[in-house]
């Protein structure tokens, strides 16, 4: 079904502008984002997501209505406790919490404001969306608001082609094309503007509809979803607004191995790389995963072969999927996804895939950018496990890490001495060439890095058949 798109002129503080453009269909290595967010439209009808200090709760009571409420994450803090709680885990509190039910009166009472959006029919083929913001306060919106309203409109969008079966309606001149009016918000004293486009796929449509905020991230700048609590695409913006909003989207970790996890006959080592430091982000620090951002519409499994490949030049998975294999196919080492998890720091929200690489060293070498990675080298699983531990008791100790703890918090408390002998007793077992500099015991982990850590420990304890 062809969609053209056309933003009409309503008021100086409305975006206007006339767009046509076509959803076409995406390379094999890619979704097509309008398909999956018809495939996740029943989730649509009470979900949640993350943007800048708000908890989104999403909501649709009617067929051609949806209704985003803005929560201040802070409202989640009341009771918590602020020596064992993170901003991670205030942030997950909060997208939990608005995932389901708030009795009004407590809703009332919590939402800063909303986006209201709604779509009428106005012809045979014809479709009208506006997307309004309510508040009790008498300022007219800002950047944020008119960056999630394009959100809306995709998920309008997906619910519009969702009741129309292709072919069931068609133009008077036999077109099966339909057209769209979108009334859509611009920051206060940026005027209206107007645009004439046509034949424009999925991801041209979603830049034009951001040109008049930003033109340069609209045209130049790579496309991620943002996605709600259950991982479901809510829409595309450009990647800069999910820096700039802390927007949860999508991407994948992976952990690199020497031999497969699900060989329960002795645990593998794995790959551990230290980032330069000339990194703009944590500089000198270490990780034990690959991991990376999916660009909109595009498969975890494919970000996770592109992400390898790209970081520590290991291309075996690539090349299985662009000769059409996939995760059953022998030769190929990248696992099917193995669990789902959600990361949130103050910097980044993200619905992690993760994956396993098994790398075969006798006849693959990994290779990295000097300008990213300074040092990495195979360590012991047992080792690394030690390592992360330590890292997250010393962001503990500064009052800086975003999370609860490890799997283990229920558990008796190592004591100090106990640490120092189980250290002791690692280090006849590994020395890393970086010893005499940075022993392995006084690694700092990314931060993100860590937080994905955890949950690959509470899944690999959930896991009988998984490095036992």
């Amino acid at each position: 079904m062809k969609v053209s798109l056309f933003i009409a002129a309503l008021s100086s503080s409305l975006l206007c502008a006339a767009v046509s453009a076509f959803a076409t269909s995406r390379s094999y290595r890619q979704l097509s984002p309008s398909a999956a967010m018809k495939e996740s439209s029943s989730s649509l009808m009470m979900s949640s997501s993350l943007a800048d200090e708000y908890a989104i709760r999403t909501q649709s009571n009617m067929s051609n209505e949806l209704r985003w409420d803005f929560i201040p994450i802070n409202h989640f803090a009341e009771n918590r406790d602020s020596l064992n709680e993170g901003v991670g885990t205030l942030a997950l509190k909060a997208l939990e919490s608005c995932g389901h039910h708030i009795a009004q009166q407590e809703s009332d009472k919590m939402i800063a404001h909303s986006l209201q959006c709604e779509w009428t029919k106005s012809g045979s083929n014809v479709w009208s969306i506006k997307v309004d913001r309510t508040t009790k306060d008498t300022d007219e919106g800002n950047e944020l608001d008119c960056v999630l309203s394009r959100i809306m409109v995709q998920c309008a969008l997906s619910k519009i082609t969702t009741t129309i079966p292709d072919g069931k309606e068609e133009a008077p001149n036999g077109n099966n094309e339909i057209l769209l009016h979108v009334t859509l918000p611009l920051p206060e004293g940026r005027g209206c503007q107007q645009i004439l486009l046509s034949n424009y796929n999925y991801d041209d449509c979603v830049r034009h509809l951001f040109t008049p905020l930003n033109s340069e991230y609209a045209q130049k700048m790579e496309l991620v979803d943002m996605v709600n609590n259950n991982g479901d695409v809510l829409g595309s913006l450009p990647r800069p607004y999910v820096h700039t909003y802390n927007i949860l989207h999508r991407g994948i970790g992976m952990i690199v191995t020497n031999k497969s996890i699900f060989d329960t006959s002795s645990t593998p080592d794995v790959y551990v790389h230290q980032r330069t430091s000339t990194k703009r982000v944590f500089p000198s620090l270490y990780d034990m995963f690959v991991g990376g951002v999916s660009t909109s519409g595009e498969d975890s499994t494919w970000t996770a072969a592109r992400e390898v490949a790209e970081e520590l030049g290991l291309k075996r998975a690539l090349k299985v999927l662009e000769e059409g294999g996939d995760s059953t196919s022998l030769d190929n080492p990248l696992s099917d996804e193995l669990f789902q998890c959600t990361i949130c720091t103050s910097y980044n929200r993200c619905v992690v895939s993760m994956f396993a690489y098994t790398c075969d060293t006798s006849s693959e070498t990994i290779e990295w950018q000097e300008e990213e990675v300074a040092w990495g080298g195979w360590v012991p699983y047992d080792v690394v496990e030690v390592a992360g531990e330590l890292s997250i008791d010393r962001l503990k100790e500064r009052g800086v890490w975003p999370g609860t703890g490890t799997d283990n918090e229920e558990e008796e408390k190592v004591t100090y001495d106990e640490s120092e002998a189980k250290v002791m007793e690692l280090k006849g077992k590994y020395n890393s060439d970086q010893e005499e500099d940075q022993p392995w015991e006084s690694w700092d982990f990314v931060p993100d890095g860590l937080l994905v850590w955890v949950s690959w420990l509470k899944w690999v304890k959930g896991n009988a058949d998984v490095l036992k």
